[in-house]
């Protein structure tokens, strides 16, 4: 994956908890980039919930996160 390095002058996008939740601007840009890297898909029966694809039980994995960690 490739991340552009930031500029010397630019302010890193501030995330924000959201009911234990990562929220915010930084918070939409990752879940839409994990939607890009196919990650994640859209529900067939209800298209405002997602799916943990193959593709992201392997990529979270390779992160060292549990994709199937109950809560905390």
């Amino acid at each position: 994956m490739s991340v552009q390095r930031p500029q010397a002058s630019q302010t890193p996008i501030k995330a924000k908890p959201c009911y234990r939740h990562l929220g915010g601007t930084l918070g939409n840009r990752l879940f839409e980039r994990l939607l890009e890297l196919g990650w994640f898909r859209p529900d067939e029966e209800n298209p405002r919930h997602f799916c943990l694809t193959e593709l992201g039980v392997e990529g979270f994995k390779d992160l060292g996160v549990n994709p199937y960690e109950g809560k905390r």
